[in-house]
């Protein structure tokens, strides 16, 4: 009989965990309404980021024409859902390391999707250097 072992993953500092949280409910909120991407307005989406080492459900965000129109723990269902942990999220919204880089590094995991969640790692990258989270 086969068993699954679970990864245990070290609990991120409270620190971290928090500007995390900050990112989540204050920062990508205050960006609704924005075109995210210069020149991509016809990038309509629904796509989740889950937290790996952290209680938290996955954040689904929601893109459309461009813009950012939800960011929540409810909201359309996901066509993608990024996992990875909280100082991976923090060095990919900090702009410190690109989506895709950290995707084949093996530092995300990608479910749902896969086509359009490798195309989100490419183009979401000028969005992470335009707005980089440095709270």
């Amino acid at each position: 009989m086969k068993t699954r072992t679970s990864r245990l993953l070290p609990r991120p500092a409270e620190d971290d965990r928090e500007r995390a949280r900050r990112y989540f409910h204050d920062f990508l909120p205050g960006l609704r309404g924005r075109l995210l991407i210069p020149d991509l307005e016809s990038l309509t989406t629904c796509f989740a980021i889950g937290v790996r080492d952290s209680d938290d459900p996955p954040w689904r965000i929601a893109i459309e024409a461009g813009r950012l129109v939800a960011v929540g723990p409810d909201g359309p269902p996901p066509l993608c859902l990024f996992r990875l942990d909280t100082a991976t999220l923090l060095d990919v919204v900090a702009a410190r390391v690109a989506p895709a880089e950290a995707f084949f590094a093996r530092r995300i995991d990608l479910e749902g999707d896969m086509e359009l969640g490798l195309k989100l790692s490419t183009v979401l990258a000028p969005f992470f250097e335009g707005f980089p989270f440095r709270g």
